[in-house]
């Protein structure tokens, strides 16, 4: 059942960063119309402008992922060295937490927040390739 929860837990924060980046690059889509107008009209297709919205949202994805399965692991592994420090101390001080690191599982759900985030650049890029360059240039 613990585990059960934690994965929901894991789950729900990765899900929850994936919606941090669909609403960043939606975001810099809104403000780059005019410098994506600007491309289309000098001759790129939009396959190349949906490649670089999905570049831009799958570092931030990949390196999130990466770094954060990196420091969790970190901080998992050394927690009953660093509940001391931050001034905590569990049933009186001599209680240890246990710590049981699966490799396969941090892999898997590193890999599946790299997935996640680059699926989470899609809407945006698609919304990126979609802007008239008419329309856009229109007003300035």
């Amino acid at each position: 059942m613990e585990r059960n929860m934690m994965g929901l837990m894991l789950g729900l924060i990765v899900l929850v960063a994936a919606f941090n980046i669909i609403s960043a690059l939606v975001m810099v889509v809104m403000e780059k119309q005019s410098e994506v107008a600007i491309l289309k009209t000098q001759g790129m297709t939009n396959s190349q402008i949906v490649s670089i919205f999905v570049v831009q949202g799958g570092s931030s994805g990949v390196i999130g992922a990466v770094v954060g399965g990196l420091l969790g692991t970190l901080l998992s592994l050394n927690i009953n060295t660093v509940l001391p420090l931050m001034g905590i101390n569990l049933l009186g001080g001599n209680f240890m937490l246990p710590v049981v690191v699966e490799p396969l599982q941090i892999t898997l759900v590193v890999v599946c927040a790299v997935l996640l985030s680059l699926a989470a650049t899609l809407f945006p890029s698609l919304k990126a390739a979609s802007v008239q360059p008419a329309e856009a240039l229109r007003y300035e």
